[in-house]
């Protein structure tokens, strides 16, 4: 049963300019219907008014009536009820693009690998040799590169091992020692000049 109703201005300017018994017949089937949900059979004048004013009455009735049952119980809040976000939408994007980036890193790597034929230890003595450097050297630039799987110190793979080889420390020439000798032998020469030199000047 309803305790209270809603009664519209427009109501009362419709019923004001009636006569007090015709108002009074139209207040009550009015509350009738809004409180107790009761029609009352009105005529002539009354009917007419009670007519324009019933359906916002029955709406209403069914506005109280949808806003008075009982609320199903939720499980669990809608915040609950969300997934649980573990890293965020930038977090994921930037996640998702290092993998990318270490995937193709990963697969230049090895088409690089692929395309590059490693070289015998033979072929480097050879090598180290003909630039006027040591077998020796050329041992330990091969077992260099080939403990580390043809990988430079900068983590990429080796293209050129002679480009490797020939700008870094290992190539080591015998020019110096051999120049050195040439100085020497020059010095001595010099002195034997000079020797002779003198001995132009020399009287007995």
């Amino acid at each position: 049963m309803r305790t209270y109703c809603i009664f519209y201005r427009s109501f009362y300017e419709c019923i004001s300019e009636l006569p007090e018994t015709n108002q009074l017949e139209i207040y009550r089937a009015i509350f009738e219907l809004s409180l107790n949900e009761n029609r009352i059979e009105l005529t002539g004048l009354n009917k007419t008014i009670f007519t324009l004013i019933e359906p916002q009455i029955t709406a209403n009735i069914q506005r109280f009536k949808n806003g008075s049952k009982p609320k199903e119980k939720r499980n669990g809040s809608e915040i609950e009820a969300k997934p649980k976000r573990v890293k965020s939408e930038i977090e994921a994007n930037k996640n998702k693009n290092k993998n990318k980036n270490k995937n193709n890193n990963e697969n230049i790597n090895e088409k690089n690998k692929k395309n590059f034929q490693p070289p015998t230890i033979d072929e480097v003595k050879q090598w180290f040799i003909e630039q006027g450097s040591s077998a020796e050297q050329g041992i330990k630039a091969w077992n260099y590169y080939n403990d580390g799987n043809w990988i430079d110190a900068k983590g990429q793979p080796v293209k050129n091992w002679r480009q490797k080889m020939r700008g870094g420390r290992w190539l080591e020439t015998q020019a110096q020692p051999q120049t050195q000798k040439y100085q020497n032998l020059s010095h001595e020469r010099t002195y034997q000049n000079l020797a002779e030199f003198d001995n132009l000047f020399t009287t007995e």
